[in-house]
């Protein structure tokens, strides 16, 4: 099974450290968090594969921050696995209303929780697969390299680096995705370049056919205002996912983004700054 991103949310520390320890035990990268507003936050920059949810926690319980998770885009297909003490079909079905995939009951044992781990690599190929893109859609890329499969290779080498055209294709493919799953539309040409410590991310014919109707139908500078103006905002409101891409794929955090578009050649250009260069294997 493949190297899994794990997190655990529970206010009870001594639990929640336990049951980190055990899952990095078994080889998956883990972050343990002990309350439900800092977990949205958390979760957002590190992306898991998995969530472990205590559902009674003071500052917000397990169901309702479930229920925050699935109406996240990121979140809305993550494998989250309810943990409580609180036995019975009640609380059961509490959890699995909430969005919960499925319920452990404390004490749980070590099975439990490998089973729980090993349900996750079936949607983690699915999802793989679901991202590729057709070839034609893919033109400028190095090549294609989910970010899964790029994790994969980096955790199988010693050094635990990409080299800089995978990290590259690695971006594309990301990018590829954001727009499809969040934005609902693709690019025609993809491009990622490193620059010392920023990514330059390229992207080609990314106007739409309303796009191109509106700036068609009003005054130039109208059409042209307003179709940046929605496209900051979309931007703004995917940054956390991206920016926890550029960090999946490069191991460096983004220290701030910048954008523009074109609304005349329907080229759009986002620059991340990285808090240093990465290292490539």
């Amino acid at each position: 099974m493949k190297n899994l991103r794990v997190l655990i949310v529970d206010d009870h520390r001594d639990g929640a450290d336990s049951l980190g320890l055990l899952v990095e035990e078994l080889d998956h990268q883990t972050h343990v968090t002990y309350g439900g507003r800092q977990a949205l936050k958390v979760a957002s920059d590190f992306q898991p594969d998995l969530m472990f949810v205590d559902m009674a926690m003071p500052d917000l319980d397990g169901c309702s921050l479930v229920n925050q998770f699935r109406q996240m885009p990121a979140f809305a297909h993550t494998r989250i696995v309810a943990i409580t003490g609180h036995t019975g079909e009640g609380h059961k079905n509490l959890a699995i209303k909430s969005g919960c995939d499925a319920v452990l009951f404390k004490p749980f044992s070590p099975t439990h929780i490998k089973a729980a781990l090993e349900s996750v690599a079936p949607l983690i190929a699915e999802a793989d697969q679901a991202c590729r893109v057709p070839e034609r859609s893919r033109q400028g890329t190095v090549r294609s390299l989910p970010v899964g499969e790029a994790r994969r290779v980096r955790n199988e080498r010693q050094a635990e680096l990409l080299t800089e055209s995978e990290c590259a294709a690695a971006i594309c493919e990301g990018f590829f995705r954001f727009q499809d799953e969040y934005l609902g539309w693709r690019s025609e040409q993809i491009q990622a370049y490193f620059i010392k410590g920023m990514l330059v991310v390229r992207l080609q014919g990314v106007l739409t056919v309303a796009e191109q109707r509106l700036g068609n139908s009003l005054s130039p500078d109208k059409g042209r205002d307003l179709i940046k103006q929605v496209r900051n905002q979309l931007l703004e409101t995917g940054r956390p996912m991206l920016s926890a891409l550029v960090h999946e794929v490069t191991g460096v955090k983004v220290r701030c983004l910048h954008y523009d578009i074109s609304t005349v050649t329907g080229e759009e250009v986002v620059v991340f700054s990285l808090d240093h260069t990465p290292r490539f294997g």
